[in-house]
Parts: structure tokens; sequence; C-alpha cells
């Protein structure tokens, strides 16, 4: 009998640490996939350009938003659809994406591509964001 409830203990025991090891993996993991935003008013740059209508307007954003997502709804000529993942930019002041010759918005954070939506992407305090109407896949 002693034996069978040291052995049942030990598995608990197993069982337990394997949990918790379980539960610190998962904070760490949601812990690195928050975005850090900044609360409060921010001051950035928009700038909207198309090469294929030699367009290029930049605007000097102003927004208590946290995210940029939230603060492109409210821009005035700017033309987008909701989706599952958030917004997703078709237009600006009629200048459309073209699917059938793969013009797209590309959304840009500093000079970079982002690698995530709109809705995703933390407004920052002097941060440059940029929508370009981008050819090809």
């Amino acid at each position: 009998m002693n034996e069978n409830k040291k052995a049942k203990n030990k598995k608990l025991l197993v069982g337990g640490i394997f949990a918790l090891i379980v539960a610190v993996v998962a904070i760490v993991a949601i812990t690195l996939n928050v975005k850090n935003t900044q609360k409060g008013g921010k001051s950035f740059t928009l700038t909207i350009s198309s090469e294929r209508d030699s367009f290029n307007e930049t605007i000097n954003g102003e927004s208590d938003e946290e995210f940029l997502g939230t603060y492109l709804r409210t821009v005035e000529g700017l033309e987008y659809s909701e989706s599952d993942y958030g917004i997703y930019i078709t237009g600006y002041k009629g200048m459309t994406e073209d699917m059938d010759n793969q013009y797209w918005w590309c959304i840009y954070v500093g000079d970079e591509p982002a690698t995530t939506g709109a809705d995703e992407i933390p407004l920052t305090d002097g941060g440059s964001y940029s929508l370009v109407l981008t050819q090809g896949w």
C-alpha cells in the first residue's frame, strides 16, 4: 500500500509541475504578444501616396486613440471595409484598389511594411505611418 501511495503522489506531483509549466508558458506568450500602447494625446504623421495616381499627401495627425485602425476610421476621404480581421483600406479620395491589376493599399510603420492589420498597430507619439497604393503581390 505504501508503494502505491508513493506512486500516486509522484504522479500528482509530476502532473502539478506540468500544469505549472504550461501556465507559465501561456502567461509569457500572452505578455510577449500584447502590444504596448500609449494612453492620451499623440501627434504623428500619416502619409498617403499613390505612384499610379501621382499623389502624395502628409497629414499631421493628433489623436487620443490607441490604435491606427481606430484613427483611420476618422480620416476624411478614406475608404475602407470592415472584416473579421479589422479595417481593410480600399481607397482614398477616389484612388481605389484594383485587384485585377494587383493594386492594393499597404500600411507602413516608419519605413517598414506592417506585419499586422491597422487595428493592431499602436499609435505612438512622434510615430510615422504610411498608406501606399502598391502594385504586385
